[in-house]
């Protein structure tokens, strides 16, 4: 059968031996079947794609094209599942396997790499390319159904090839549900209204939905004469086959968006569209997994899957008026590049020396190496360390992996593998809550000990656990006992050495609550969140929970809201066990002759821990400052302190000086000075210590002439305090019997000054500046 690329294969080959190669061609045209095995006339090649589901369905196709055993000349390896051999001549691999292949130099058999589905642009894709365009080798070909052909080939120095598709109008129609933009709520119901609008048009249905949950939601609200079919990446290789095979009854394929580019679905004549994707985004450093619109772009690449076999129809189920985002933008410039930093550092490159397509922002950078450098990923000079090396082995992000070393290093990686496992799976693990108490993993309000049962002692039909999920967290603590090896039983669950474990890991897990009438959120002294309604927490009943799991819920950006999805209660006093918060002064206190001071630690907002004690440094000079100027310490000295600090702050303005720091501010560098620290050295001070040095004559009869200390009229006598640093003169009557302010022209000359009086506890202002 002749395909619409096979036009471009003499041109293709003769340009893939020359330099760099830009494929760019619609999704059905054949390109990713038989571009690779064009190639393999040039030696043996490595093709790397975005998505498992993909990897393995291409490498069954193009095996099945060669007519051999899926396994010898074309293979493919995807995390946890490999069919290749050191023979095999065409090996589909997905960016994460590619890179650590990359770093081992077992990449180094292959002479061409071939970046499919560019146009995804995740960072490991966006690696790949940086890397081999600066290493120059292997040879490098990118293809894409919709990528800036011309664009990346200038910026490889390559030449840019663009292919025909066979593709048919498609008419775009519209179900919307109560907002304008696409919306998870009602979206069962909408499905079905538009399979009940589709009856009469031809050829199978593809329905895009945004995960695997509400594929199953869907599927189970379905009804008609229709054979429904699943399409995401937690399906077998057996299971995802399904999809290409011919059924007696008309096909509804639910997919997540694997089915956009990634697979030709055949036979299909209808697309359903409910324009959600599940994104992550991050936010300080965490990542919140995130239902939201697609795309302009995405939204026309999903209605062409209708426009292969003939003129097709395209359900949307959203309002023409949405107003959708042009095109997606790639993940080196939304996402949290810790992961790309982690990469290309085992990988011996420096981000910003390779020469990315859309180089990333130097600030996202920046934020990247200090969360490495936190989590002793990378040294000081960005390489990578023994720890990120075990970071970048694991199957999993490094937030994650950061927990499972704080386990290890605290002997507590039987608790901590199985709630890793039970944290990185996409899927929820508890779908209900049994009826007997006994059976409710989930009955002492705490999701870390639900988890860790769950993954270890679950049953799912009695516990009411997802089948699946369950199995996917088992393999992962399988594999990460083999990585870390620990007794598979997990002992007694110390929940205090858990939780020291987790703030170890994460210190900002730590999250308080705050109580707004009914309304309890939860703050880290940042983005505050809400309980999510699968959480076992006790909102009414817990004060302070760490953050295992959180979710952005809401497709658009002013309805998403941040929420708990597992947590741990925990008490107040593990977080000052802890050392979480910072320690503020709060008062001095002075009993019979002691002096103490009271400070408190503060986390997010909240006093976590108060005490009383004889301060020391910092604290101590506080106190003995704050006890001077109250006049309760060398009280006979007060009025010579305040006095003789305007005098030296007026001194260093009439000599042009650096300006002269506040009384409080430079009492306080007094005594460090003098080396007050502690309490007691109290016994040593004489209050001559702390009095600023006079100037010399001829200055201060600068002052007493610009700068009068007293003013009298008729029988009123008044005393003038200066606040240099302020600029402001205040009369203090302290003799007579006038009742009247002083007239203004009998008032100091002080320009750009502003002058106030005092009297009867009441200030006011005389003249402004």
């Amino acid at each position: 059968m002749t395909l619409p690329i096979d036009a471009l294969r003499g041109a293709f080959l003769e340009q893939a031996q020359a330099g760099p190669v830009v494929l760019s061609a619609p999704t059905g045209s054949g390109k990713s079947t038989q571009a690779p095995r064009w190639l393999r006339a040039l030696g043996p090649v490595l093709v790397v794609e975005p998505r498992r589901v993909a990897c393995r369905a291409l490498a069954a196709r193009v095996s099945s094209l060669e007519d051999r055993p899926l396994g010898d000349r074309v293979g493919y390896a995807v995390r946890d599942d490999r069919k290749a051999s050191s023979q095999t001549e065409i090996l589909f691999v997905t960016p994460g396997v590619a890179l650590r292949m990359l770093r081992s130099d077992d990449a180094g058999r292959f002479q061409t790499l071939v970046l499919d589905e560019f146009h995804e642009r995740t960072l490991d894709l966006d690696l790949l390319f940086a890397l081999i365009h600066q290493r120059g080798r292997p040879r490098l070909v990118v293809m894409s159904a919709t990528l800036e052909g011309d664009r990346i080939a200038e910026h490889l120095g390559g030449v840019h090839l663009s292919g025909e598709g066979r593709l048919f109008p498609v008419d775009t129609r519209y179900v919307s549900g109560k907002t304008e933009l696409p919306d998870v709520h009602g979206l069962e119901s909408r499905v079905q209204a538009a399979l009940d609008r589709a009856a009469k048009d031809p050829g199978d249905v593809l329905v895009f939905l945004p995960g695997k949950g509400e594929i199953a939601s869907v599927a189970a609200r379905i009804r008609g004469d229709f054979a429904v079919l699943a399409l995401h990446g937690g399906l077998t290789l057996a299971q995802q086959s399904r999809i290409f095979e011919p059924g007696e009854k008309r096909r509804v394929i639910l997919s997540t968006n694997v089915a956009e580019t990634s697979l030709t679905v055949p036979r299909i004549g209808v697309v359903i569209d409910s324009g959600l994707v599940r994104r992550t985004q991050y936010h300080h450093g965490r990542g919140y997994l995130t239902m939201m619109p697609i795309a302009q772009d995405s939204a026309d690449q999903r209605a062409g899957r209708a426009g292969r076999l003939g003129p097709g129809v395209c359900y949307r189920l959203w309002s023409a008026r949405a107003p959708l985002d042009a095109v997606t933008p790639p993940e080196i410039h939304r996402e949290s590049l810790t992961p790309l930093l982690l990469a290309a550092a085992a990988c011996g490159a420096r981000p910003d020396e390779l020469p990315f397509f859309d180089p990333p922002k130097p600030y996202a950078l920046d934020d990247a190496r200090a969360q490495l450098r936190l989590l002793d990923a990378l040294d000081e000079d960005g390489a990578i360390t023994e720890r990120g090396e075990a970071l970048f082995g694991l199957p999993m992000d490094a937030h994650l992996g950061r927990l499972l070393v704080e386990g290890e290093a605290r002997g507590t990686l039987a608790m901590v593998i199985p709630l890793v496992a039970g944290l990185s799976i996409p899927r929820r693990l508890f779908i209900g809550r049994p009826q007997e108490p006994e059976l409710d993993l989930r009955d002492r309000g705490c999701d870390a000990v639900a988890i860790i049962k769950a993954v270890t002692e679950g049953r799912p039909k009695d516990h009411l656990l997802d089948r699946v999920a369950v199995k996917d967290a088992r393999h992962v603590a399988s594999r990460l006992r083999a990585l870390f090896p620990v007794p598979a039983p997990v002992p007694r669950i110390d929940r205090k050495a858990l939780a020291m474990t987790i703030l170890g890991a994460w210190p900002d897990a730590a999250h308080v609550a705050r109580r707004r009438k009914r309304r309890v959120a939860w703050s880290n002294g940042g983005t505050e969140l809400s309980l999510g309604r699968d959480s076992a927490i006790n909102a009414d009943k817990v004060e302070v929970a760490l953050l295992l799991e959180s979710r952005a819920f809401g497709a658009g950006h002013r309805k998403r809201a941040l929420k708990m999805t597992a947590g741990m209660p925990v008490p107040i006093p593990w977080l000052v066990e802890a050392g979480l918060g910072r320690m503020r002064f709060d008062q001095v206190l002075y009993r019979r002759g002691e002096i103490l001071a009271r400070t408190e630690r503060v986390y997010a907002g909240r006093v976590i821990e108060t005490i009383e004690a004889p301060p020391q440094g910092a604290f101590a000079r506080q106190a003995i400052r704050d006890l001077i100027l109250e006049g309760r310490i060398f009280g006979a000295a007060n009025e010579r302190l305040v006095e003789g600090h305007a005098v030296a702050a007026l001194a260093a303005q009439l000599n042009d000086q650096p300006r002269w720091p506040p009384l409080d501010v430079w009492l306080l560098a007094r005594l460090e000075e003098v080396g007050v620290s502690s309490t007691e050295d109290l016994d040593l001070l004489e209050a001559e210590d702390i009095l600023p040095e006079q100037p010399d004559e001829m200055t201060q009869h600068q002052i007493a002439r610009r700068y009068p200390q007293t003013l009298t009229i008729g029988d009123a006598r008044y005393r003038i305090r200066y606040d240099v640093s302020r600029q402001v003169a205040t009369l203090h009557q302290v003799s007579g019997l006038r009742k009247t302010p002083p007239p203004e022209r009998t008032l100091p000359r002080l320009p750009g000054w502003t002058i106030k009086l005092f009297h009867k506890n009441r200030t006011t202002t005389l003249r402004t500046r």
